[in-house]
């Protein structure tokens, strides 16, 4: 049975999300590196790794394993390679066993390890198509969505059952905001292999144009597929527990999550969400403890911006702009690909936002629902109305149930003087989870009390575009 975005009921529970699928990691590689990649403000030269030897490589995959969730698996793979250094099928191995560090930890830097493995097997077999599927993933998760549409239709060229690189097509298409031609992509990976990684990229979609009870149901499927890496069903039971966070339903989140708790999983992911629930549940302490959990393995964005608006909320004004000093100084070190996840948080903290328009700019034609709800606060916080307003527009265009989506818009309509506009986006970021945000919420429910007894429409001066965050 054919999934059309206009039939999203996934009668084979199909469809897939751009993150665990990408798990068996599918690539395409030219012999000569890939061309340049348009973005479409210019064009950007695609960044190789300095070119290592083969024993380099391994040492430096050696040296990572001892921080890695799957360390010991990463030092099996590099024995492995040792063994016969002259093995392709080896090195995408190892490779694929970076890539799944690289899922685990959400640590970008096991994006270049993979990147050499790949490469590293593609000087030995220039057709393997197992490379291939492991470069298009590297280049999709830098976010160079064109490099890795190109390298995944070349790999299909080689391989047309190739799931792996079909998947990430449709991962790109997701990111591009191109969400009909994921549909059919999605479909297609599922009929070639049905299983959690096709059934969660499809459940996320889903969830992003608007249809959440077919993405509950579609990735709870998933989970209880499994995966043969336990970090790959972590990462969707995060993912359903985030889907049920916008619902409000926080009992059913926790019972989503107990399970890979109580085996002290240390997916980044189950962490983030575990936090965030606990955040809503003002069980702060306990979030916090989520939120340094992760930072054992390394600096993390989202973990440190966390903390910092645990401490915010806590009154540390000290300790919060420690924690977001630290996110400036791994954007400015390069450990973060995303440009609208720093754009966002620069808008959400009133931090540098000339910065943070340069940054969400980048996207300013977006079709990304998600990259389209930043891009909007970003000009709102500039002053832009105009802008915002229309950015804005296309980030609802899907229904996408995102409370932090109808926060901004809520934001962005009473500043236009929309009053009644703004109490239905306010209204309904509450009504999905009146704790969506530690510092947001508080907004919404402050504007709304302003908006109910203000005797007009709110004036659009910069002193009520939003009260000042901490």
């Amino acid at each position: 049975m054919t999934i059309t975005p206009k039939s999203r009921l996934l009668p084979r529970l199909a469809l897939a999300v751009l993150a665990v699928g990408a798990a068996l990691a599918a690539a395409l590689f030219f012999k000569t590196p890939p061309p340049p990649v348009a973005t479409g403000l210019g064009v950007v030269e695609q960044e190789l790794p300095a070119k290592r030897n083969g024993e380099e490589i391994l040492a430096l995959v050696s040296s990572s394993a001892a921080h890695a969730v799957s360390g010991k698996a990463l030092t099996g793979g590099v024995a492995h390679v040792r063994k016969a250094p002259g093995d392709a099928v080896r090195w995408v191995a190892l490779g694929d066993l970076l890539a799944q560090a690289q899922r685990d930890s959400a640590d970008p830097r096991y994006y270049d390890l993979a990147e050499m493995t790949y490469l590293q097997a593609l000087e030995i077999a220039p057709q393997s198509a197992a490379a291939m599927a492991g470069m298009a993933w590297v280049t999709g998760g830098r976010h160079a969505f064109a490099a890795s549409i190109r390298w995944a239709e070349q790999a299909l060229a080689l391989d047309a059952g190739n799931a792996a690189a079909v998947g990430i097509l449709g991962d790109a298409e997701v990111e591009l905001g191109d969400y009909d031609k994921a549909f059919e992509h999605y479909q297609r990976m599922m009929d070639l292999r049905p299983d959690l990684s096709s059934w969660s990229r499809g459940a996320h979609l889903l969830w992003l144009t608007g249809e959440s009870d077919q993405a509950v149901a579609l990735m709870a499927r998933a989970i209880k597929a499994g995966a043969p890496a336990a970090e790959n069903t972590a990462w969707c039971r995060a993912n359903l527990a985030t889907m049920l966070f916008h619902r409000g339903a926080l009992d059913a989140a926790e019972q989503v999550l107990a399970p890979a708790l109580a085996a002290a999983s240390r997916n980044t992911h189950l962490l983030l969400a575990a936090g965030k629930i606990a955040t809503a549940r003002a069980e702060f302490p306990a979030a916090r403890q989520q939120y340094l959990r992760i930072l054992e393995a390394g600096p993390n964005h989202e973990a440190l911006a966390a903390l910092g608006d645990l401490s915010a909320r806590e009154g540390d004004a000290d300790a919060a702009e420690k924690y977001y000093a630290q996110v400036e100084t791994l954007h400015a070190a390069g450990g973060l690909h995303d440009h609208m996840q720093m754009a966002k948080f620069y808008a959400d903290h009133d931090r540098n936002l000339v910065a943070a328009l340069r940054l969400a700019e980048q996207h300013k034609l977006t079709r990304n629902v998600l990259e389209a709800d930043v891009l909007a606060w970003v000009y709102f916080k500039n002053g832009d109305l105009a802008h915002a307003a229309e950015a804005m527009q296309r980030a609802l265009s899907r229904n996408t149930p995102d409370s932090e989506m109808h926060f901004h818009a809520g934001m962005i309509a009473a500043a236009a003087g929309d009053r009644v506009a703004a109490q239905q986006h306010l209204q309904q970021a509450l009504g999905y989870n009146p704790q969506f945000s530690v510092l947001l919420a508080p907004v919404a429910v402050k504007t709304l009390d302003q908006l109910a007894s203000a005797p007009a429409a709110v004036d659009a001066g910069p002193e009520n575009k939003a009260p000042a965050l901490p």
